[in-house]
């Protein structure tokens, strides 16, 4: 009796002393509907796929169709296909397809399906976040036409805010001809309850096509989530944006008040090979400048090569209907092609 008295007082111990290391360890457990489970570090959960970190096979992605019900004794934030969001831990469930969430004071069903994100709460600055680069390079003899184009984007998340940084740039050298379309963005969201969200964002452009030295614009605006499932993403957009523009030949300066109406589309397919497909439109009328509007779509497609390597089509227009210089050309268009790495 001595001796087993003495074993639970080491365990409650070490229960109360040392709680770090027993949720240190890789005890979050993913059950399979085959009968299958797996155990490891629950990641996050993000278009239709769970990653989770293994010390046998390193990183795994489950498809969110093909499991039973999870488990983990962690503290994670769930975003519903509805907008509504939990805080809590993950219990098992006995319903096929469905896990039990943990909050502070109640425990709450949930078909895994209606779950498009599950984001862990206690995650270093870097885990945080995700991101892409991409890169291509062509030069073709016979027209002596060098092309390079670059692009990257950089997202960290928290529980209310998410932040994004873009940049974009292409540059055509057709015998000393040089065209160059760059790109530089910074916006930060806010998500609000339900479906809403507001954002704030700065950016800088530069077009030689449509004779753009440089563009500076900054503005807000309040978006809504149309769409919000595990392999589609559709949400729009209003709001209010200042600028400054100065052209090449003329080095015209202006300054201009235009709205913002803008819609974006996401697609995804999550099993092998993963493909990825975004469009996005904004349209910014001028109230500046009568009867002037522009226009920026993209068409980006990517599609896996190997394990975060993929293979990326991008179509873009951009449309100004009266340009600041009185010779520019309102319309550039163009097709891309690169290679990039996601992470």
């Amino acid at each position: 009796m001595v001796k087993l008295w003495l074993i639970d007082i080491i365990k409650a111990f070490i229960l109360i002393a040392f709680p770090s290391l027993l949720f240190a360890q890789k005890n979050d457990t993913v059950y399979l509907l085959n009968g299958d489970r797996f155990t490891g570090e629950l990641k996050k959960l993000e278009y239709g796929l769970i990653y989770l970190k293994t010390d046998a096979m390193q990183t795994i992605n489950i498809e969110y169709d093909r499991i039973q019900t999870i488990y983990s004794a962690k503290f994670f934030e769930l975003r519903t296909s509805t907008g509504f969001r939990y805080y809590g831990f993950l219990a098992k469930s006995t319903v096929k397809g469905a896990v039990n969430i943990i909050t502070a004071n109640d425990t709450i069903p949930k078909p895994i399906a209606d779950i498009v994100e599950i984001t862990s709460i206690k995650k270093s600055f870097f885990k945080k976040m995700d991101g892409s680069v991409d890169a291509g390079l062509s030069y073709t003899k016979a027209s002596e036409v060098f092309q390079y184009n670059l692009a990257a984007n950089i997202t960290y998340r928290t529980p209310k805010y998410s932040t994004e940084f873009d940049l974009s740039s292409i540059l055509t050298d057709q015998k000393e001809d040089i065209t160059r379309k760059n790109d530089i963005g910074l916006g930060v969201t806010r998500l609000l309850p339900g479906k809403w969200l507001a954002g704030v964002q700065v950016k800088g452009q530069q077009n030689t096509e449509l004779d753009l030295d440089k563009r500076w614009q900054g503005g807000f605006g309040i978006g809504y989530d149309l769409v919000r499932t595990n392999s589609n993403r559709f949400n729009t957009l209003a709001g209010l944006f200042v600028n400054y523009e100065k052209t090449i030949d003329s080095a015209i300066v202006t300054n201009n008040l235009e709205g913002l109406i803008a819609l974006q589309y996401k697609w995804f397919q999550y099993r092998h090979p993963k493909i990825d497909v975004t469009s996005s439109f904004d349209f910014f009328p001028s109230f500046t400048v009568p009867g002037r509007y522009r226009i920026e779509y993209e068409l980006n497609g990517k599609f896996e090569i190997i394990t975060d390597l993929f293979f990326s089509i991008s179509i873009y227009d951009n449309f100004d209907s009266k340009p600041s210089g009185s010779e520019s050309s309102k319309n550039d268009w163009g097709v891309i092609t690169s290679i990039g790495y996601s992470f």
